[in-house]
């Protein structure tokens, strides 16, 4: 599972998702920067990770789980 963060999140909440992917079989960390969510699911698919973990804060504080079907396509869940 890949674990990555909302954007422009806080030095905490990166600290968290650093200690998630460890913790995590086969959890990978990816900084998400600039990055899209489609650039998220092609990377995923690249590195054959069937699922993303957006950790989130503010108003909405939570993560929230993308699931990456063998055919590429994917949905919130």
């Amino acid at each position: 599972m890949i674990f990555t963060t909302s954007r422009y999140a806080s030095a905490k909440l990166r600290q968290e998702a650093i200690v998630m992917a460890g913790k995590a079989k086969d959890g990978v960390l990816v900084p998400r920067g600039k990055k899209t969510i489609a650039d998220l699911i092609e990377l995923a698919r690249k590195i054959g990770q069937n699922k993303i973990m957006v950790l989130k804060e503010g108003k909405n504080t939570g993560c929230s789980e993308i699931e990456i079907s063998a055919s590429g396509r994917w949905r919130w869940i």
